[in-house]
C-alpha cells in the first residue's frame, strides 16, 4: 500500500478492506448514539447489548447453545486472536499455524514468547489442510490449533468433513482451537460450517467480528465466543492494554447483527461475482488453479516466471501499475503466488488480472 501511494492511476487489488461503505442503518444508528451520548467508558467485556446480540448470532448460525457469559467483545477481531494467546500460552508453548496464513498470528504468538509451528496448505491439495501431516507436528508442548476459514489469503473453505477432523484432532491431542472465522458470512458455493458445530467440549475459541461481513473495518469491533471461564480471565487481560472498546460503536454494531441483512447478503453475491470474473480472465490465459470458495481472496501462480513474489509484485506496480500483495508475506508455501483481492470494481479486477497475466508471460518467456 505504501509503494503504491505515490504512483498515479495504480489499480489497488492489495488491500484486505471491503470497498463497500457500512449499511445505513447502521451509520444512522451511530449517529444516533453518539448524539445521545454513549461516548463514556464501557464494560471490558463490551455492551450487554453487544454481548447479547453476538450470542444469539452464534446460536443461530450453529445451533449451539450460547449466552452472554460465552462472549468477549475486543477491539477488532485481531484483539480476539492477540487476547487468546496472552490467556492461554506460556513461553515456549507451540502453536500450529496455517501456511499460507495472515502473518499477524505470527506476529502475536512471536511477541509473547510462544513458538510457531507451520502446517502446510499446499497449492497441489487446493490449499486445505493435510490432517496426518498436521498431527504429526504435535508435541507435548502443543496449545493451541489456529485455523483460519475462510482463508486468508487463498480464499478456500474448508468442507464440513475436515472442519470435523480439526476438531478430532485437537480433542485427540488435548489442544485449544482458535478458529478465525471472521469471513464465515463471505462463502459462496456451499453452506458454511463453524468449527463450533463439532465442539462437544468446550476447546474452541471462535473469533468473529463486524468488519468484513458488515464493511466496518474502522468500528474495531471483534468478538470471541467461548466457555465463560475462558471470557472472565480474558476480560481481565484486556484492561490493561485497551481498558475498553467504544460504546457508540458497539451498540451500533448489535443493530448491524439483528437488523436487516439485505446489504451482507448483497456485498456477499458482488464479491462472488467479482470472483468469477477474476477466474474467466485466468482460464483465458491459462492460469487457473483452483476456486476459492469465500472471503475476497485469490492467490494467482506466478512460479513460471522464476521470480520471488515480492520482486514480481515490485516490478508489477512499477511497469503495470497494479497493486498485489506477494505471496510470501503469508508464508513459504506461497512465495511463487501473489495474493489478489478482490474487494475491488469489476472492471478493475478485470483489466488488473489481464495485466497480471500478461506480465507472468513476459516473464516467463525472458
Amino acid at each position: 500500500m505504501v509503494l503504491s501511494e505515490n504512483i498515479e492511476g495504480v489499480i489497488h487489488l492489495e488491500v484486505g478492506q471491503p470497498d463497500f461503505p457500512t449499511p445505513p442503518h447502521i451509520v444512522e444508528a451511530t449517529c444516533r448514539y453518539v448524539r445521545d451520548g454513549h461516548t463514556k467508558y464501557v464494560a471490558n467485556s463490551g455492551i450487554t447489548e453487544l454481548r447479547a446480540a453476538a450470542a444469539r448470532y452464534f446460536e443461530r448460525k450453529t445451533g449451539v447453545t450460547t449466552k452472554l457469559e460465552n462472549v468477549l467483545v475486543t477491539q477488532g477481531a485481531v484483539m480476539s486472536v492477540a487476547t487468546a494467546f496472552m490467556a492461554l500460552l506460556e513461553p515456549g508453548d507451540e502453536v500450529l499455524l496455517p501456511d499460507p496464513g495472515w502473518p499477524n498470528y505470527r506476529m502475536a504468538v512471536s511477541l509473547l514468547h510462544g513458538i510457531p509451528v507451520f502446517y502446510n496448505l499446499r497449492p497441489q491439495n487446493q490449499f486445505l489442510p493435510s490432517l496426518d501431516e498436521l498431527a504429526s507436528l504435535v508435541t507435548p508442548r502443543t496449545k493451541i490449533l489456529v485455523s483460519c476459514n475462510p482463508s486468508n489469503p487463498t480464499g478456500q473453505v474448508y468442507p464440513s468433513n475436515i472442519v470435523q477432523g480439526l476438531m478430532d484432532l485437537a480433542r485427540h491431542h488435548d489442544l485449544y482451537v482458535l478458529s478465525d472465522e471472521i469471513y464465515g458470512e463471505i462463502v459462496f458455493d456451499h453452506q458454511y460450517i463453524s468449527a463450533l458445530s463439532f465442539d462437544t467440549d468446550e476447546r474452541t475459541l471462535i473469533v468473529n467480528g463486524m468488519s468484513k461481513t458488515y464493511a466496518m473495518t474502522g468500528y474495531r469491533i471483534g468478538f470471541t465466543r467461548a466457555r465463560p471461564d475462558y471470557v472472565e480471565l480474558a476480560t481481565k487481560l484486556q484492561e490493561p492494554i485497551v481498558s475498553c472498546g467504544v460504546g457508540f460503536a458497539q451498540l451500533a454494531a448489535a443493530i448491524g447483527l439483528e437488523g436487516p441483512q439485505d446489504s451482507v447478503c448483497k456485498m456477499r453475491d458482488c464479491y462472488k461475482a467479482r470472483r468469477d470474473v477474476a477466474l474467466d480472465v485466468l482460464r483465458k490465459y491459462g492460469f487457473y488453479r483452483y476456486t476459492p470458495g469465500g472471503a475476497f481472496y485469490l492467490l494467482v501462480d506466478i512460479s513460471s516466471t522464476g521470480m520471488d513474489s515480492r520482486d514480481f509484485a515490485i516490478s508489477l506496480l512499477e511497469k503495470k501499475k497494479v497493486a498485489v500483495a506477494p505471496g510470501k508475506t503469508f508464508g513459504n508455501m506461497c512465495h511463487d503466488h501473489v495474493r489478489v483481492s478482490i474487494a475491488a470494481s469489476e472492471q478493475d479486477i478485470r483489466e488488473g488480472l489481464h495485466r497480471i497475466c500478461d506480465m507472468i508471460i513476459e516473464y516467463s518467456s525472458s
